[in-house]
This record gives C-alpha cells, structure tokens and sequence, in this order.
C-alpha cells in the first residue's frame, strides 16, 4: 500500500502542473511585449534613459521566438517523464540539458541580447537548479514541483514570444493558397 503513495503523488502533482499551465494560458498572464510596454511607461519620466533602455531591450530580444525555447520544453518534459517513471539519473540529465539549452538559447543570439535572456530566464534556471538540488537529496515529490515551478515560468516567457520559423512559412504557405 505504501508503493502506491509515491505515484498518487505524482500523479497529483502532474495534475496539479497541468491545470496551472491552463490557467496561465488562459488567463493570458502577462506577456513580454506588455512587460515591455509597462517599462516604457514607467520610464517616461526620464526620456533619455528609459528610451534607450526600451530600445536596447526590444532589439536584444528581436530574433528570439517560442520555437527558440523548444528543447528547454523538450528537455523540461523529458525530465517529468523520468521523474513519474523514478528514472532518477534520466531526470538529472534531463534537467542539466534543459539548464544547457537555456544558455545556448541566449548565446546563440548573440553578445547584446546574450545578458537580457539570461536576466529573463533567470526564474527558470532557479527552479531547475532547485529540482536538480531536491532530486540529489531524494526528494522526489519536491523536485517535481520544482520542475513544474520552472516549466510555469518558462511559459511566462514564451506567452510574449513569436512563434518563430514553422509558424512564420505556415502562415506564407496559408497566405499562397488565398491568393
């Protein structure tokens, strides 16, 4: 009887994970262009100064889309399926990709936004390195909620992102058949 306890509290726990994501999807959250938006608001006081910040911002994170941030999705997936499956080394790994895949990400778009998306994605390495910490220290049901903690703020940042490429030559292929 005491087997099952693990698994019911896994079980919970993904539900738990599942009906968040839906209501942060659904209730829009707040995006990065709004993010942005209260910024520049805030800022108007100093025009010199919060313009340019707004600016350096907006063009550091221009090139970045949701399709960017896929493999840390991926991995961040990958590593709950370890974890229901108690696949403890599976998970870790997965866990140090998804961190990896958050450095690439920013990196990959060069010196000026490589700062902004670290500062942006912070929130999610933190979590991650708390579940990465729990799951060494055997605390299984604790590293799951450190992963959906982090998955949730991943989600954060994707709202306000682009799709990125597919969805971009999806909606050229659609516009072509209108014509």
């Amino acid at each position: 009887m005491n087997t099952n306890i693990p698994k019911d509290v896994g079980t919970i726990s993904l539900a738990v994970l599942s009906s968040l994501l839906v209501l942060v999807t659904a209730t829009g959250g707040i995006g990065l262009h709004e993010a942005t938006s209260q910024n520049a608001t805030t800022t108007t006081g100093n025009q010199t100064g919060g313009a340019t910040t707004q600016n350096q911002t907006s063009t550091a994170l221009a090139n970045l889309t949701r399709s960017d941030l896929e493999p840390v999705t991926s991995a961040l997936n990958s590593a709950r399926e370890s974890l229901m499956a108690n696949a403890t080394e599976d998970a870790y790994f997965s866990l140090n990709f998804a961190d990896n895949a958050l450095f690439r990400t920013a990196e990959n778009e060069g010196p000026s936004a490589s700062v902004t998306i670290t500062k942006m994605t912070q929130p999610v390495r933190d979590h991650i390195d708390g579940a990465k910490e729990a799951l060494l220290g055997g605390d299984l049901p604790n590293s799951l909620n450190e992963l959906n903690s982090a998955d949730v703020e991943l989600v954060k940042i994707t709202q306000g992102l682009p799709g990125g490429e597919d969805e971009a030559a999806g909606e050229d292929e659609a516009a072509g058949e209108e014509e």
